[in-house]
């Protein structure tokens, strides 16, 4: 195998009859038209882990960690299936497309080992009429079975079939735990890349992560604009297309980061001078100058294209770049 691989089945199996009777006692639950220009809307999902689970009460939820949603207390099955994968959950749902639909080809950009972010599927209902293509590669994936696809690379999909095409769907970050499920020489290709591969970094234990031993973090600064896709949490790419103000302060344990002074995301201390950012997978994080009175942070963000906004729409606007660096000097917490 080579860096050319675009999809490796990894050694589990799971149970088609299981996986189908929780599909049918979710199937009342609402599913949403998934984002993106490159289908008609009758590509549907419904969210299993989402920022801070979806739970009743929580505010600002783009603040806490992907967490099981109220969907998954309905499906015993699958909830178990996602606790033993050996990687903290990001984005995670159940995936239709019905028939006579398609989903055109488009890029995922976040979805690389460098990263730090891989895309599995466990198909569900499938037929031989279901038709995906990857890199060129047509996939041909078997309900229970356990898929990384690399969908960095240009894919389609299309159900000529007269069946509705339901896969599990889960972002996970990467691990070593993960990593071992893969071939090793795919392992040793991603390794070998410029930008390598970008691991889950866990917190630093929790008296390192006192509001008291953040306080020196707490600061303003300026987003830059090719930064703000990464951050903001706006719909509209065109209210994207701007600087905005940011300030950090301390809160029960972590940086809470605001945009023009609303809440808009988190940062966990990993490392004396380095935090990962909530939500988001390990090729990104910030790295501050000192950590007793710094000055500058940089934002490092790496196995993406620079062009992030146009990542957003599924399209690759140029080549992945290693590694980005983004100065960030800091000010004095806005009063």
């Amino acid at each position: 195998m080579t860096d050319r691989v675009t999809g490796v089945r990894l050694p589990r199996t799971y149970d088609p009859e299981l996986l189908a009777r929780d599909l049918g006692a979710l199937r009342s639950l609402p599913q949403v038209p998934q984002p993106g220009p490159y289908h008609d809307g009758d590509w549907t999902g419904l969210t299993l882990y989402s920022p801070g689970g979806d739970r009743p009460g929580l505010t600002d939820p783009v603040l806490h960690p992907y967490a099981p949603t109220p969907a998954l207390d309905r499906a015993p099955y699958l909830a178990g299936l996602l606790a033993e994968l050996p990687a903290p959950k990001l984005l995670t749902r159940l995936l239709t497309l019905p028939p006579e639909s398609d989903i055109g080809e488009h890029s995922d950009a976040g979805s690389t080992f460098q990263f730090g972010s891989l895309r599995l599927h466990v198909p569900i209902v499938t037929h031989e009429q279901v038709v995906m293509v990857v890199g060129g590669d047509r996939m041909r994936w078997r309900p229970g079975e356990l898929w990384w696809g690399d969908f960095s690379r240009p894919h389609w999909l299309r159900n000529d079939s007269d069946v509705t095409r339901v896969h599990l769907v889960v972002d996970v970050e990467v691990t070593d735990q993960i990593l071992a499920l893969f071939p090793a020489d795919v392992v040793a290709a991603q390794e070998a890349t410029g930008a390598g591969i970008s691991r889950h970094r866990p917190p630093l234990p929790a008296d390192r992560r006192t509001d008291a031993e953040l306080a020196p973090f707490a600061a303003s600064f300026t987003v830059p604009t090719p930064l703000m896709p990464l951050f903001a949490q706006e719909g509209d790419l065109r209210g994207l297309a701007r600087e905005a103000v940011a300030t950090t302060r301390p809160d029960a344990g972590r940086l809470v980061v605001s945009l023009d002074g609303r809440p808009a995301f988190a940062l966990v201390r990993t490392g004396e001078r380095v935090f990962s950012v909530v939500g988001l997978p390990p090729g990104v994080y910030v790295e501050f100058d000192d950590a007793t009175a710094p000055s500058a942070a940089e934002v490092v963000v790496r196995g993406v294209p620079e062009d992030l906004y146009a990542a957003q729409l599924g399209v690759q606007n140029g080549p992945v770049i290693p590694e980005q660096r983004f100065l960030l000097p800091l000010r004095q917490p806005v009063s």
